[in-house]
């Protein structure tokens, strides 16, 4: 690989946390670092005298290639560098080379009292271990948090067994106090059970614990017992965040995701530990589930292919069965391809998405010529470049605005936006005002032109106006409309759904699909584009009211309120009426009403 080569490796680093491997022209590893956000990291290395650091003037002079591990947060990146500095041993590393592990928090519940305490190593017959923790400093603040939880006590056999009196620690609530025989055996012991359930992630119950104690210390101004109650929950908003690089089981499998540009990742993880990141791209973009099956029997084609018991999947292929059972043959041993829908296996298939999108820079979505050929086979339409979305908003029926925005090959073409005050700003009619935008647009149409494609934000109903339009105008538009998720409303209602006309039923979109975050993208664009209008609307009103005397931003906005934002109805209506606002008397309805006469058409 040239010079440049690797400068565009470095430039197109992905924009996440995780981990880099610089490797000489034979393929052994040179460096391994870590870093909150790769890009900003690596960028370093691109400029004269890296960063400051003399062994980096041998690194560049060595270094062929870059590769990426993407991860959630630093504190996978921190535990999959310790690893991945063990496991390739490089000689520009020289932290974290020794054999030391990270800290593990251990529950001894071979004794009598269990002890809680710090380990490096599981140990057999010696109760249950959590963790590793990334920092020495985290781990101890686990500790103390459990301690202040629920009093486990983390002294030597040998001071239990001998203390007369209880130590500070009891006296400050940090142990129940068994050396005293402060406690019951039980009591302790579901001290013990509750600890572990913590520990085992089970924290939202012992969150909402704290906070309720937090906000009734608050309430009698016991500041310094909701001070020790807020921090107690933020130390165990911290001790349940997941790590994906060690996992608890000593598992051997294999986590699998392809982008939609055909970009892959398969993460390998052994003994627990993730050890290995495959990368690279399909020669041919298929439907998903048959990238997944040609991904999955070329993966395992070899020889000598490395064949875990199990293989975590984005979604199963319709032949996972046959595979499985050519995969088992191969290997010798029950072979299992499964696609997770929840919990940690379903995270680690998202962090492998994140790894493949990762991949010759942050192109998170799919191209425009893969959008447009969605587009085009989920509305029978021919393929298209120009898209609009027009958008209905108003506030309490009145205000009554619309946006038409344009989008060119995916992207916003702002300079072709357009605004609609419809019916006069008044009315609720949601139908008949698609009629009357859509007719607008059609009256443009030679000036304007119009797009390959127009979306209009709604249903059935606002699909039906704008065809009973292109009808009456004698004109043939592309016209489909786009319904809103709505929770609640039964399965169908709560996902996005596209109405074309000519198809008795809407079409679901697919969440995640490219087709679906470009729809979704377009219609809050014409939505955000229409509040502004609003806003901009109601600035006017409110700049109309601010030279009446006596009129301050509270009375205004009371004002705008009652009359729906319709100065016409404050104007029009008997001066008495006004009174029933706050803060409004009869002489100064009489004054405001005056005011709008001199200053409205």
């Amino acid at each position: 690989m040239s010079a440049q080569d690797f400068q565009e490796q470095l430039r197109t680093s992905p924009n996440y946390p995780g981990c880099y491997l610089f490797r000489d022209t034979d393929g052994q590893v040179l460096y391994v670092g870590k870093a909150l956000n790769i890009r900003r990291r690596v960028q370093v290395y691109r400029r004269e005298g890296a960063d400051g650091r003399s062994r980096f003037s041998d690194l560049l002079n060595l270094a062929d290639a870059a590769e990426f591990f993407v991860t959630d947060n630093e504190r996978e990146a921190i535990l999959l560098e310790d690893k991945l500095v063990k496991l390739h041993q490089p000689p520009l590393n020289i932290l974290l080379k020794d054999d030391k592990s990270f800290l593990l928090l251990n529950i001894d519940t071979s004794k009598a009292w269990p002890r809680l305490s710090l380990a490096r190593k599981k140990r057999v017959g010696r109760g249950m271990f959590f963790g590793p923790y990334p920092s020495a400093s985290s781990a101890r603040r686990a500790k103390r948090l459990l301690m202040r939880a629920f009093g486990l006590r983390d002294c030597s056999d040998h001071t239990l067994n001998n203390r007369a009196r209880a130590c500070l620690k009891f006296d400050i609530g940090m142990c129940l106090g068994p050396c005293v025989n402060a406690v019951t055996a039980d009591e302790y012991n579901d001290a013990v059970s509750q600890s572990q359930r913590v520990l085992n992630g089970e924290v939202a119950g012992r969150i909402k614990l704290e906070r309720k104690k937090m906000h009734q210390a608050s309430e009698r101004l016991d500041y310094e017992v909701a001070l020790r109650s807020r921090d107690r929950a933020i130390a165990l908003e911290a001790l349940s965040t997941p790590q994906k690089v060690r996992l608890s089981g000593d598992l051997d499998f294999d986590v699998i995701a392809i982008d939609v540009r055909g970009f892959f990742a398969i993460l390998q993880y052994r003994d627990g530990d993730w050890v290995h990141s495959i990368k690279g791209q399909l020669a041919v973009v298929e439907e998903h589930e048959d990238a997944i099956s040609a991904l999955l029997s070329a993966a395992y084609r070899g020889a000598n292919a490395d064949i875990p018991k199990q293989i975590l999947v984005q979604r199963l292929p319709e032949d996972h069965a046959q595979i499985c059972e050519w995969l088992s043959s191969k290997a010798d041993l029950k072979i299992k391809i499964l696609a997770p829908a929840r919990g940690e296996k379903r995270a680690l298939v998202r962090m492998a998405e994140r790894n493949a999108r990762s991949q010759r820079g942050e192109t998170s979505g799919a191209t425009w010529q893969v959008v447009a050929q969605r587009i085009s086979e989920l509305t029978n339409l021919p393929i298209p470049a120009v898209v609009d979305c027009i958008d209905i908003s108003h506030l309490q029926g009145e205000q009554r605005v619309a946006s038409k925005v344009r989008f060119v090959e995916g992207r916003p073409e702002r300079s072709q936006y357009r605004r609609y005050l419809v019916g006069g700003g008044r009315g609720n009619d949601d139908y008949q005002a698609m009629r009357e935008v859509v007719g607008r647009v059609l009256d443009r149409r030679p000036q304007e032109g119009i797009a390959d494609l127009i979306i209009l934000d709604g249903g059935a109903l606002q699909l039906g106006a704008g065809l009973e339009v292109c009808e009456l105008k004698g004109q043939q538009v592309p016209l489909v409309a786009l319904a809103k998720a709505r929770k609640g409303r039964g399965p169908i209602a709560a996902e996005e759904r596209l109405f074309v006309p000519g198809q008795d039923a809407a079409s679901v979109l697919q969440r995640g699909a490219p087709e679906r975050l470009f729809f979704e993208r377009i219609r809050d664009e014409a939505h955000r584009f229409a509040i502004s209008y609003h806003r901009r609307l109601r600035e006017n009103l409110r700049l109309v009211l601010e030279d009446v005397p006596g009129v301050g931003p509270a009375k205004r906005k009371r004002l705008l309120d009652w009359a729906a934002g319709n100065l016409d109805s404050l104007r029009d209506s008997p001066p008495v009426e006004l009174t029933a606002i706050d803060g409004i008397d009869l002489d100064l309805a009489e004054k405001i009403q005056v005011h709008l006469r001199n200053t409205l058409p």
